[in-house]
């Protein structure tokens, strides 16, 4: 059994136990769908602070450049070298949805700027910061912002640990799966009433402890806070899922 997303006009797939025959005659039944020029195989996990996993060609166009469209937005990356979940884009409009007018939002773990972009796009927030520490997807996501004409977008290249310039009134923490919480570094810059939006990672009966930890670090920074809301947002493994983390700042 294999599970393969789309990006673009690029299929990404991860094979389970099938040889070398059978991925391609799997690749030549991908190319025949409308727009896919592009097949790779997923040869490792997604893993580190970046995100990035190695991509083996196997049939079509060999590249790794692509333009993906999803939510009125327009996303050019390189799909190896910047890490892109298509299966997050009902996350992102749900998350866009969510910011009122005029507010200033916060992206940490930008990549590309699919949060970013989709919130300026689909909502009247007056700013938005996005954040990444990866030179590469900061670069395509300036190139997005010019694509989609999101000027209220600003596009910082450094680290989400770094000090911004006052105060968000929505954080939008969409975190890698490491032990780090980073919450503390979005308490920063967070005021009274600031929503955060943070994905969690774990077993299904680990959760609740997962949420209990987050409430216990932000009042080692002297902070209360309350979870609003929990939503699946993806599978990782079996048992195992991306949580979309709905708090709001208390004090």
């Amino acid at each position: 059994m294999s599970s393969y997303d789309f990006i673009g006009d690029i299929a990404i797939v991860k094979f389970s136990k099938e040889n070398k025959k059978q991925k391609k005659k799997f690749a030549e039944e991908l190319l025949k769908r409308k727009n896919i020029k592009t097949v790779l195989e997923k040869a490792d996990r997604v893993k580190g602070r970046l995100r990035i996993a190695k991509l083996n060609f196997i049939e079509g166009e060999n590249k790794r450049e692509t333009l993906h469209k999803e939510n009125g937005c327009r996303f050019l990356l390189n799909v190896e070298s910047c890490y892109f979940s298509p299966r997050l884009s009902e996350d992102r409009k749900y998350v866009a949805g969510k910011v009122k007018k005029n507010e200033r939002v916060l992206v940490m773990f930008g990549g590309v700027a699919p949060y970013a972009i989709a919130i300026a796009k689909l909502s009247k927030a007056k700013e938005i910061v996005s954040v990444e520490i990866s030179k590469e997807c900061s670069k395509y996501a300036r190139k997005n912002v010019g694509l989609n004409k999101t000027y209220n977008v600003d596009i910082i290249q450094g680290d989400v640990k770094r000090k911004l310039a006052g105060e968000f009134d929505l954080i939008v923490m969409a975190r890698p799966n490491l032990k780090e919480t980073f919450l503390k570094y979005a308490l920063a810059v967070a005021m009274k009433g600031t929503k955060i939006y943070y994905h969690c990672f774990c077993h299904q009966d680990e959760l609740a402890r997962n949420l209990e930890r987050l409430k216990e670090e932000a009042k080692k920074e002297k902070r209360k806070i309350k979870i609003i809301g929990v939503r699946k947002t993806g599978d990782i493994a079996p048992y195992k899922f991306r949580y979309g983390v709905e708090i709001k700042v208390l004090d």
